[in-house]
C-alpha cells in the first residue's frame, strides 16, 4: 500500500494510490463535469464519501495534521453563522437543507486536503484541469464560428458564448482554475500557456460578461506584479484587455454595442443617479439594495442562510424592480453572505481572510510560491468590488472548495519536508 501523504509519521494512516487517483479524478470532475447533469456537486458527494471513510478510520491522526486543523477552522467560521441563522430564518427549511449540504463539503474538503498535500497530485490536477480548459476554449471557437458547439449548443439569442454551458458559467469556472494552470505550465510549456491565457481571455471577453473581464484583468494585474516584469510587463497586460475588446466587437457587433449603450447609461440626463447607475450594471443595484434591506431587519444572525432568493419579494422596495416575480442571487459575495448571516457571518468570513493572509506569510518562501496560483484566484474572486456568484451555490462552492483546499494544502511545509 503506497501513500500519497506522509504528514503524520504512522504510515498505517496513508491513502492507498488507487484511493489517491479516485480523488484526482473527482476533483478533476469538479470542472470537467460541470456541463453535465449534475455538475460539481456529484463529484463533490463522491469526495465527501471519501473524506467520511477517512474521518471514521483516522480521525486521531487527521486532527494532528496542520491542513486538517486549517481547513476545519475555516469550515466552522463558515458552519457556525449558518446555524446562527436560524435564530430569524425567513424559511427555515431553507437553512436546514444548506446546513446539510454544506456539512458534506466539509468531508470533501478532507478528501482534498490528504489528496493536495503532495505537490505530484497537485501537478497532475493542474495538468488534467488544463486538457479540460483547451478543449472548452476550442469548443468556443466552434461555437463562435459556426454558431453551434460540438454538442449542438447556439449561442445565446444575444450572442453571447457559452461553450457547452446552456449559461454563462463556463468564464468564472474557466477563470478560477487559469492562474493554477498558466504557472503550471509557463517554465514547461510557454507557448502552450500563452495560449490558454489568451484563450480563456478571448472566451470570457465573447461571453458578454464585463464582471469576468474584470476579473481577468485583475488576475493579470496580479501576476504581473508578483513576476516584478517591469514597465513592459505592465503595458502588456494593459494590452490585452484592449486586445480583446476589440475582437469582441468584431466578432459581435451587436452584443457589443447593447454593452456600450448599457454603459453610456450613466450619462444620460432626466434620470436619478441611481437609475443612471442601476442600468449601466444591468440592474445589480436593485439586488444589493434589496439585500441591504435584509441586513437591516436582521443586522445580527441574518434571514437565514438559503434564504435571498426566497425572501427577496419581502425586502424589494421599489416597483420597478425586475427581480421580484423572478429573484436571482445578489451577484455579490458579501451582499448575499451579510443579509444571510448578518454581522456574525461577515466576521466570520473576515476572519477567515485574515487567517489565509497570515497562513501565508508564516509560510516559507517554497510554499508561498506553491500556494500564490490558488491565492491569484481566491482574491480575484473575493475581491470586494466584484459581481460573482455567491458563496454556498451548490454547483459554485465546490470549484471554491477546490481553491481553498489547494491553498491551504500548499502551505503544509511538513509535506513539503518530506517530499523533499
Amino acid at each position: 500500500m503506497q501513500a500519497i501523504f506522509l504528514s503524520h509519521p504512522d504510515a498505517r494512516h496513508a491513502m492507498p494510490r488507487m484511493l489517491a487517483h479516485m480523488c484526482l479524478l473527482f476533483a478533476v470532475m469538479i470542472i470537467g463535469w460541470s456541463p453535465f447533469s449534475g455538475g460539481g456537486r456529484v463529484p463533490a458527494l463522491l469526495l465527501s464519501m471519501v473524506g467520511a471513510g477517512l474521518l471514521l478510520t483516522s480521525m486521531s491522526a487527521l486532527i494532528k495534521q496542520q491542513a486538517v486543523r486549517r481547513w476545519t477552522l475555516v469550515f466552522l467560521l463558515l458552519w457556525l453563522p449558518m446555524w446562527l441563522s436560524l435564530l430569524h430564518a425567513f424559511s427555515a427549511k431553507a437553512t436546514l437543507s444548506a446546513i446539510a449540504w454544506f456539512s458534506l463539503m466539509y468531508l470533501a474538503g478532507l478528501a482534498l486536503i490528504l489528496l493536495l498535500q503532495q505537490a505530484a497530485y497537485r501537478a497532475l490536477l493542474t495538468r488534467w484541469l488544463s486538457w479540460v480548459m483547451a478543449l472548452w476554449i476550442m469548443d468556443s471557437v466552434i461555437q463562435t464560428l459556426l454558431g453551434v458547439d460540438v454538442l449542438g449548443i447556439p449561442k445565446t439569442p444575444e450572442g453571447r458564448v457559452t461553450g457547452m454551458f446552456t449559461d454563462l458559467h463556463q468564464g468564472i469556472l474557466m477563470l478560477a482554475m487559469l492562474p493554477p494552470i498558466v504557472y503550471y505550465l509557463h517554465p514547461r510549456y510557454t507557448w502552450l500557456a500563452w495560449a490558454i491565457l489568451l484563450g480563456v481571455g478571448g472566451v470570457v471577453t465573447l461571453s458578454g460578461a464585463r464582471g469576468y473581464v474584470y476579473i481577468y484583468l485583475m488576475m493579470l494585474l496580479l501576476g504581473v506584479w508578483r513576476s516584478q516584469l517591469g514597465w513592459k510587463g505592465w503595458l502588456a497586460v494593459l494590452a490585452v484587455p484592449l486586445l480583446l475588446t476589440m475582437l469582441f466587437s468584431l466578432l459581435n457587433p451587436q452584443l457589443a454595442k447593447y454593452k456600450l449603450e448599457n454603459t453610456q447609461a450613466v450619462t444620460v440626463t432626466g434620470l436619478s443617479v441611481f437609475d443612471r447607475v442601476n442600468h449601466a450594471l444591468s440592474y445589480r443595484l436593485n439586488l444589493w439594495e434589496t439585500g441591504l434591506h435584509m441586513w437591516q431587519a436582521q443586522p445580527v444572525t441574518g434571514i437565514g442562510s438559503h434564504n435571498y432568493k426566497h425572501a427577496y419579494a419581502r425586502y424589494a422596495s421599489r416597483a420597478d424592480d425586475p427581480f421580484v416575480n423572478h429573484p436571482t442571487h445578489s451577484h455579490n459575495i458579501y451582499v448575499e453572505w451579510l443579509a444571510e448571516t448578518g454581522i456574525v457571518g461577515g466576521l466570520g468570513l473576515l476572519a477567515i481572510i485574515v487567517l489565509c493572509v497570515r497562513w501565508y506569510r508564516q509560510a516559507g518562501a517554497v510554499c508561498q510560491n506553491q500556494a500564490w496560483p490558488y491565492a491569484v484566484a481566491l482574491i480575484a474572486i473575493y475581491f470586494p468590488i466584484n459581481t460573482t456568484q455567491p458563496m454556498l451555490v451548490p454547483w459554485w462552492f465546490p470549484v471554491l472548495l477546490l481553491l481553498v483546499c489547494a491553498f491551504i494544502a500548499s502551505l503544509d511545509r511538513r509535506a513539503h519536508d518530506q517530499a523533499a
